[in-house]
């Protein structure tokens, strides 16, 4: 029987997951006491790997770990991982890319067109009937004698040449990036700090200070975890800034955006949408006004991936440390 590799899983959540899911699994788990530096530092001594996800790894935890030889992050962004201290004790950093971070991408691209192609009313028009109102009548089409946009529909436009802020560049932002080129828009992007020129140029992004960002684009998405500092980030300040016309979107979460002040924007703003996944209160009460405003599109925080990204994301990760340890070929190698 093969040695057990044994395995730090750095966030608890996902330590858990492993315990309950991974009985029967190559790896002896050793998972700190809580999410905290200290308890990190103090079980890494153990470990042959590390496997983090939100978790900072910094020169400290790999430092006290001498039978360290391998590190995998679940995800792509590497910035909270001390890569060069790991280089310096000729420790492997690897990447995966995660279909959980593709279906929040697609969700919000969604969202999106959801606001873009004013999804919504178009629907309703059809499932209310509202053409009994209008006094039509409905007659057999052609190729040549057809009835386009019979409700009326206005505001509807499209995504090509249309600018996308992004708030948040990690790797969901990335993957939004990604999509929102192929649809021909410009990308902007704000974070903390930006990113090298060369992904910059890469993923076709270019980085703005939030209020300039918020001025200059026609759909606002909003990425950002929710941390003390970005809690209420979208406020009746930030709200003036964006266009009378514009979208803003949420994949984020809730209380990244002050509701009562997003309420009063879309109010005196008819022409201004929202299109959110995640909100303050879960589930939305039902006395909530955001449920009797047209110009919005809500879904009930779907947008965090499917069952399949479940069965293949955690998977992958920890197939990629058992081939390192098997001398096999890795995915996303950080530091060859």
């Amino acid at each position: 029987m093969a040695k057990q590799i044994r395995l730090m899983v750095a966030d608890s959540k996902l330590g858990k997951r492993i315990h309950e899911e991974q009985a029967a699994s190559p790896f002896s788990l050793i998972i700190p006491k809580d999410d905290s530096e200290a308890a990190l530092v103090a079980a890494a001594p153990e470990a042959d790997a590390i496997l983090c996800y939100q978790m900072p790894i910094p020169a400290s935890v790999i430092r006290a770990a001498p039978s360290l030889k391998f590190i995998q992050k679940h995800g792509l962004n590497t910035r909270i991982i001390d890569v060069a201290a790991a280089t310096e004790r000729k420790v492997r950093v690897a990447t995966m890319p995660l279909l959980r971070n593709v279906s929040v991408a697609e969700h919000a691209l969604a969202l999106m067109l959801a606001c873009a192609r004013k999804i919504i009313p178009g629907h309703m028009a059809i499932t209310q009937a509202v053409y009994k109102k209008m006094g039509l009548t409905p007659v057999v089409m052609n190729e040549r004698n057809y009835k386009a946009n019979w409700p009326g529909i206005k505001g509807l436009k499209e995504l090509s040449e249309a600018t996308v802020g992004i708030v948040g560049m990690g790797d969901i932002g990335k993957e939004i990036a990604k999509r929102c080129r192929v649809f021909g828009m410009n990308i902007l992007y704000h974070q903390r700090t930006p990113h090298p020129a060369a992904l910059e140029a890469e993923l076709g992004i270019r980085y703005l200070p939030l209020n300039e960002l918020l001025s200059a684009s026609d759909y606002v998405v909003l990425v950002v975890p929710h941390t003390p500092e970005t809690e209420g980030m979208i406020g009746a300040k930030e709200l003036a800034l964006i266009k009378p016309d514009a979208a803003l979107i949420n994949v984020g979460r809730g209380a990244l955006i002050d509701e009562e002040a997003l309420i009063a924007a879309l109010q005196s703003k008819p022409s201004f949408m929202a299109g959110l996944d995640v909100y303050r209160t879960e589930p939305v009460p039902d006395m909530s006004p955001l449920l009797q405003l047209p110009n919005v599109v809500l879904l009930p925080h779907t947008g965090g991936g499917s069952y399949r990204s479940r069965e293949v994301d955690l998977p992958a990760s920890l197939k990629n440390i058992q081939r390192f340890f098997a001398g096999e070929k890795l995915e996303g190698i950080v530091n060859p």
